[in-house]
């Protein structure tokens, strides 16, 4: 008995050591996971919020391109309406599809600069589709647009931790078209 209790501080030794082993390594193994989980699904955001901006971009560039054709100061070469409309709403289906990924995986606020933005993106449409057709309303429309775009842009930086702001845009838009007239 005497030589169980001379060894006892030895085996309450080992058996610390090993509790303490293996916490430290289940503890190390569980930060690998997060960060993992993590990058994986910041690589998964920052899919989704490009192809939503893509899909945004495009529509408002047709958009402009039909309003060009209706005289609206658009910089862009027109595109003539019948087919400017059929492109139009495949660009739509393009984006909505595109948002249904921001939705499921994006965050709030990310979310809610996205629905701004396509919200005038629709606004834009209004002036290819004819329905709305004031120079000054348009311009103030682009105006929106291009804020809406910095939001999104803003937030979606925001929350995949991407250091630093986008650059200001550099010229006024729209400007004229430097195919067409001055």
């Amino acid at each position: 008995m005497h030589a169980l209790l001379q060894q006892l501080p030895a085996l309450v030794g080992v058996v610390v050591g090993a509790l303490a082993s293996y916490l430290a390594g289940a503890a190390t193994e569980r930060a690998r996971w997060r960060r993992e989980h993590a990058a994986r699904w910041d690589a998964n955001r920052m899919e989704a919020y490009a192809s939503y901006a893509l899909r945004v971009k495009t529509f408002i560039l047709i958009a402009n391109r039909i309003s060009a054709g209706r005289d609206l100061g658009s910089a862009t070469e027109p595109l003539p309406v019948e087919q400017g409309l059929e492109r139009l709403a495949q660009a739509e289906i393009d984006r909505a599809a595109a948002w249904e990924q921001v939705l499921l995986i994006g965050d709030p606020a990310t979310i809610t600069a996205a629905r701004n933005w396509h919200q005038c993106a629709w606004d834009l449409e209004a002036f290819a589709r004819g329905t709305r057709t004031g120079k000054q309303e348009w311009a103030a429309a682009v105006v929106a647009a291009n804020e809406a775009r910095a939001e999104f842009y803003r937030n979606a930086r925001r929350d995949l931790n991407v250091a630093g702001v986008p650059p200001a845009q550099d010229r006024p838009f729209p400007a004229p078209w430097p195919g067409g007239p001055a």
